[in-house]
């Protein structure tokens, strides 16, 4: 292949996420889609999960363009030789949830009338997707809401080892979110499954629960996490977060997991939004065994 057979698109293109700044970075899938990167507050290209080599010019090179106003987050997703258009206005965002496993990226929004966008991406570009999550949440979060005191510092929380990554990603929340303060830590645990042929299996291929770490604000519930809570084997290599706006929440609860003993299921709802987040102790499990009312 020659050099005349290249288009600057395809000598461009590499596994990165980039920012769209003019119509000539456009992809040119999307082109034709009326996306002017001037009147947004960001764009960016997300490329297909495909080696270099395995590439030639004629080929549609980017999975996503993403797209960020004063009200809407755009969402252009390849079909084929084709894409859909997907709007989601940010008034209407219920949660966020970003996780990673080595490469692969997964971001999902979800909304409070149901619909819900996921966009994957190769994780070892993961920043503009950290600054994009950034930007929605900036532009959803209502700005009538009190400014809360900075809570006072208690103890640095504690994990097992095997769980420093997600000790290391609640330090950077707080350096970077001073406010938010610590709402509930577990850690993980073998678990034990309520019906006895379960736990006959599970004796030989024990599950475990993975840990997690809860804060909030006046603003936001956000929950650190791995992205499976349930697996038959260790997981140090996955990273989840969960941010959810306390204004679109219509009801938190804790109960009984219904399949295994001694854990308990965190449910936040917003709107038709639901996630359910396993939990084994902490000060939200120890509310709802002495039969207070959760609150976050």
């Amino acid at each position: 292949m020659t050099s005349a057979d290249n288009t600057p698109e395809f000598n461009r293109f590499g596994p990165w996420i980039d920012e769209v700044r003019t119509v000539d970075e456009l992809p040119r899938l999307y082109r034709g889609a009326g996306i002017d990167p001037s009147a947004y507050r960001r764009v960016l290209k997300v490329p297909r999960d495909i080696e270099g080599r395995n590439t030639h010019p004629t080929m549609h090179l980017y999975d996503y363009l993403l797209a960020v106003n004063e009200e809407t987050f755009t969402v252009l997703a390849r079909r084929d030789e084709a894409y859909y258009t997907v709007h989601v206005p940010l008034d209407r965002i219920s949660a966020i949830v970003d996780s990673v496993r080595l490469l692969n990226g997964r971001l999902t929004v979800h909304t409070v009338d149901g619909p819900v966008v996921t966009v994957v991406y190769n994780a070892s570009a993961s920043a503009p997707i950290r600054e994009l999550m950034f930007l929605l949440r900036r532009w959803y979060l209502p700005e009538s809401l009190p400014v809360a005191a900075e809570p006072p510092r208690g103890p640095a929380p504690t994990l097992d080892i095997a769980d420093t990554g997600l000790l290391t990603d609640y330090e950077r929340l707080i350096a970077e979110e001073p406010g938010m303060r610590l709402v509930n830590i577990a850690g993980r645990q073998v678990v034990n499954p309520l019906n006895r042929p379960d736990r006959l299996r599970g004796g030989q291929w024990p599950t475990t629960l993975h840990a997690s770490i809860t804060v909030a604000d006046h603003r936001e519930v956000q929950i650190i996490h791995r992205r499976d809570w349930f697996t038959g084997n260790g997981d140090k290599l996955s990273l989840a977060r969960s941010v959810l706006p306390k204004a679109r929440i219509t009801d938190i609860r804790v109960t009984p997991h219904q399949r295994y003993a001694n854990v308990h299921v965190l449910t936040i709802q917003a709107g038709a939004t639901r996630l359910e987040f396993p939990l084994a102790a902490g000060p939200l499990v120890e509310a709802s065994l002495a039969g207070d009312t959760v609150s976050i």
